[in-house]
């Protein structure tokens, strides 16, 4: 099997120090699990914007990982809540 690597953008970067600020080493964890997971299986979640924006529900969470597979690399763009408005998740994509 093919090993990954993630790379994460800088807004992705700055979610999740925010992340871990606000709700703290649990939730990072949780979201840490889950990149392990897209590590080893890039595909694992369903396309959600344009045509390479992918999003993997954080389990037992509110969250959203927003990544693109480009090569032997997942690009990750942000890392967001999914209970604010369609429009402002859209607008982050956006600047991706």
């Amino acid at each position: 099997m093919k090993l990954y690597e993630i790379v994460l953008l800088q807004g992705a970067q700055s979610d999740l120090l925010n992340l871990y600020m606000k709700r703290g080493e649990k939730v990072y964890r949780q979201v840490d699990k889950a990149l392990g997971v897209l590590r080893w299986f890039p595909e694992v979640a369903p396309i959600h914007s344009g045509e390479f924006i992918r999003r993997l529900v954080v389990s037992k969470t509110y969250l959203g990982i927003f990544y693109s597979v480009t090569g032997d690399r997942i690009l990750v763009g942000a890392v967001l809540d999914l209970r604010q408005s369609p429009e402002a998740i859209s607008g982050r994509l956006d600047q991706l």
